[in-house]
């Protein structure tokens, strides 16, 4: 049986600033502005080997170390015709490290069907929007927490691979399970027919658990169906501090349980290009106490476009060809998602010197 292996290292540097400039106006008279803000500097190190035993086996193990800081963070307010609700505040630089390691494995059990498995760890550091600025969206007002943490994943995948009629047909089937502790989500701190509070928090933990299925059809060179489906029930499984509404067994917010998307695709370079594609998204929750649920959904989008030359393309595109009046947030005043949208555009390609 061979072996062979190949190794990748590398590293990346990220650095991100972000300042929030507003100005608050109450019945039309403008009280004051706020200046919030800081930087974020994220170093990651990280190696991966990936090793094939002879035709059958491929083992992939990798992992990552990230480091990241925050600083120079502030929120300043400046009374105009009104006064502050908190006075000033510096915010003292922090530092975070996460290691995430990664194990996974294909087996090929025949020609046409193969076999995955994989468990790995993740991380998300909080964003400057969490840490440092709080907004008002409608009656609802959700509170900046410089004190959040980051959220850490643990997961793991097993699925089948199929392909078939001379791999033109491919089909997969994939089992998720993941555990996140500490998830940042928007939690409820009071609640009045005119006014909602809530405030940036590291939930206990959250689960999410489902299948995905897949599946992608080669009619002809220039002709592709696809079409997809997941199923994924996540929910909050513990809290250390429960407000006064449990949400340990709720839905966790703006996770939908059923998504279904489909596309249809004509790709011929000496003719056009023709792309038609729907998605249906199944009844989900705005809130983390679930009591502003958002209705199920379905959207199609076209793009249709043709090379004029090996440098111009002209395109046109819709998006929401249905004119669907889907709910995209409730405030709790229902927000509507965009009606009916079309563009039209020219694009220039600027082919790779050889």
């Amino acid at each position: 049986m061979g072996k062979s292996q190949t190794l990748i290292a590398g590293l990346d540097l990220m650095e991100v600033m972000g300042a929030s400039d507003e100005r608050f106006f109450s019945s039309g008279v403008h009280t004051r502005n706020n200046a919030a803000g800081g930087r974020q500097r994220t170093l990651g190190v990280f190696g991966q080997d990936i090793i094939h035993l002879g035709q059958k086996w491929t083992i992939i193990l990798g992992a990552r170390v990230d480091n990241w800081n925050n600083f120079n963070a502030s929120s300043l307010c400046t009374p105009v015709d009104g006064t502050c609700p908190a006075p000033d505040s510096f915010f003292p630089a922090r530092s975070q490290t996460a290691f995430d390691p990664r194990l996974s494995v294909l087996r090929s059990l025949t020609r046409n069907v193969s076999i995955t498995g994989s468990v790995y760890r993740a991380f998300r550091a909080p964003t400057l929007n969490e840490l440092y600025r709080s907004f008002r969206v409608g009656n609802v007002v959700t509170k900046n927490n410089p004190d959040l943490v980051a959220e850490r994943l643990t997961g793991a995948e097993a699925g089948v691979n199929v392909s078939g009629w001379n791999s033109k047909l491919a089909l997969r089937g994939t089992f998720f399970w993941s555990d996140i502790v500490d998830p940042v989500q928007n939690v409820t701190l009071t609640q009045t027919p005119t006014l909602i509070t809530r405030e940036k928090e590291n939930l206990g933990r959250t689960r999410a658990r489902g299948v995905e299925l897949d599946g992608i059809v080669h009619v002809s060179p220039s002709i592709q169906i696809s079409a997809g489906y997941v199923y994924t029930a996540a929910t909050v499984v513990s809290y250390p501090s429960p407000p006064a509404t449990s949400l340990v067994g709720l839905d966790v917010a703006q996770v939908p349980r059923n998504v279904f998307t489909w596309e249809a695709r004509y790709w011929n370079p000496a003719r056009f290009f023709l792309s038609i594609n729907g998605r249906f998204i199944g009844q989900q929750f705005d809130d983390d106490q679930n009591q502003l649920p958002l209705n199920r959904f379905y959207t199609m989008d076209l793009q249709i476009g043709r090379a004029l030359n090996k440098y111009f393309e002209v395109f046109a595109a819709g998006e929401n060809l249905l004119n669907e009046r889907y709910q995209v947030a409730r405030t709790p005043i229902v927000n509507i998602g965009p009606p009916f949208l079309y563009r039209i555009g020219l694009r220039v390609t600027f082919p790779a010197e050889r």
